[in-house]
C-alpha cells in the first residue's frame, strides 16, 4: 500500500516522503520545534484563558508581541533544520539544499 506522507511517532505528514534521518540520534528534532510552535502560538491566542487548573496568564502586549515574533522565528529554524537533515542525509544535493533555503528565507522575508 502506497500511502502518501511519512510517520512521527504517530503523527502524519501529509505530502512528505519518508526521508532525512542524518541526525537521527536526537530523532526529527525540527518536528519538535513545530510543535513547540504551535503550543506556543495555542498559548498566545489563549492568554487569558484559565487552564484546567484555572491558571490563566495574564501577560501584557509587549510580551505577546515578542513571543508571537519567536512562533515566527521558531518554525523558520525548523525549516532550515528539516533542509539541512535532509542534505546531509543525501536527499538534498547542494542546488536543492540552497534553492530550499531561498524559500524559506523569501517566506520569512515577506511577512
Amino acid at each position: 500500500m502506497d500511502l502518501p506522507g511519512y510517520l512521527i511517532g504517530l503523527v502524519r505528514i501529509e505530502g512528505e516522503e519518508m526521508s532525512g534521518g542524518a541526525f537521527n540520534s536526537s530523532g526529527y528534532v525540527y518536528y519538535q520545534v513545530t510543535q513547540f510552535a504551535d503550543e506556543l502560538e495555542n498559548r498566545i491566542e489563549n492568554n487569558n484563558v484559565p487552564d484546567e487548573y484555572g491558571y490563566a496568564p495574564e501577560y501584557p502586549p509587549e510580551i505577546l508581541a515578542y513571543l508571537t515574533e519567536q512562533v515566527s522565528n521558531l518554525r523558520k529554524i525548523s525549516e532550515v533544520m528539516r533542509a539541512v537533515d535532509f542534505l546531509y542525509s543525501g536527499d538534498h544535493n547542494e542546488l536543492s539544499f540552497m534553492k530550499t533555503i531561498g524559500k524559506i528565507e523569501g517566506k520569512t522575508n515577506s511577512t
